[in-house]
């Protein structure tokens, strides 16, 4: 049988309050250094593991907070999810990551996390509604939530943190067009390629604005591989687009390994820009240009708000908007030899 708390007491001849206090490693006022470091050993050497559902009924609290989001095994979501573990951690609050894949099917079928914690940083999520029903089935209601994301294609109440991914479109758009292309093409996934979302009415509106003709590249299949044969397929049909913006940076990635599938030259004959800022864009051959998240940024103000959420449950909500960092290298230039040709020298008379 697992050791309790009485078998600490008992080998310490302390009282099961006492270490009870000592284990709590947030309530640090009642119980002196000397007496924590004895019953955190003694905690070690027989073996005791915390029972987290009698803690939280004794406590009304559960010291764990829970970062919600889609998923993983993207490189922008992971980066997220260890920088608010990261701050959550050394604030000495427990974490839990739970994939809750909301991007991509209904609302019955999100991920069910099984345990109650004092708060939630939602990365993401779903509208309100639907995140209301979801929040219904939880097993005990987290006493707060903090929304955390680019908001493009929801409206969220309550504290948030909002990047304006917006207006990051429509500077990458307005910098291809700068560097002379003409033919832009929007590449995304097939579900968020439509009107009403917000990355796809930044780019139209953009273009319709410099009286341009907006293209669309569709991804159906929005894995590596999927992607890669959408893009070589559209330029087989359609002939290659001069400059093409991507809804994020893996579709990006595998936009660079189609074009240059087909003998194209990145950016001499098509120019990439990918959202997101993911840490690997920077080493390609070139260089990919993204829209960054402030990621860091971003995830400390979450967790900011999410702590003074718990303190004052009755505060006004805050909203804070960071704006995105364009990483403007070298696959959205135009070459210095293409410069030259579009401008020759004059010979001297």
């Amino acid at each position: 049988m697992p050791a309790s708390i009485y078998d600490i007491a008992r080998s310490l001849n302390l009282s099961a309050m006492t270490v009870s206090r000592a284990l709590n490693q947030n309530d640090k006022s009642y119980v002196s250094p000397e007496t924590r470091r004895r019953v955190m050993q003694a905690a070690r050497e027989l073996g005791y593991t915390p029972n987290r559902n009698a803690r939280a009924l004794v406590t009304k609290r559960t010291n764990s907070i829970s970062v919600w989001i889609d998923h993983l095994h993207s490189s922008v979501y992971a980066q997220i999810a260890e920088a608010c573990r990261s701050q959550i951690q050394s604030a000495g609050y427990d974490v839990t990551i739970c994939e809750m894949g909301w991007h991509f099917q209904e609302p019955s079928k999100y991920h069910r996390a099984e345990w109650a914690v004092d708060g939630v940083i939602a990365v993401d999520p779903p509208d309100e509604a639907d995140l209301a029903e979801y929040l219904k089935l939880l097993p005990g209601k987290p006493s707060q939530r903090v929304n955390i994301g680019s908001g493009h294609a929801v409206v969220w109440s309550g504290d948030y943190v909002k990047v304006d991914l917006q207006k990051g479109t429509r500077a990458a758009v307005e910098h291809l067009i700068a560097q002379g292309c003409r033919r832009i093409a929007y590449a995304a996934p097939s579900w968020i390629d439509r009107p009403g979302l917000g990355n796809f009415d930044a780019f139209t509106d953009t273009m319709l604005a410099n009286k341009l003709q907006p293209e669309y590249i569709p991804h159906g299949n929005w894995s590596l591989p999927g992607i890669r044969e959408t893009t070589r397929s559209y330029i087989a049909s359609n002939g290659a687009p001069d400059g093409i913006f991507c809804h994020y940076d893996e579709i990006a990635i595998a936009s660079f390994r189609a074009i240059r599938d087909l003998n194209l030259n990145i950016p001499h004959d098509v120019m990439i820009i990918g959202c997101e800022g993911n840490e690997f864009m920077a080493y390609f051959d070139p260089p990919l240009s993204t829209i960054a998240m402030p990621v860091e940024e971003m995830c400390n103000h979450a967790w900011k708000l999410l702590q003074r959420r718990m303190l004052d449950p009755v505060a006004p909500s805050e909203v804070v908007t960071l704006s995105y960092e364009f990483q403007r290298r070298e696959s959205s230039d135009r070459p210095e030899s293409d410069r030259n040709a579009a401008n020759p020298i004059q010979p001297e008379r």
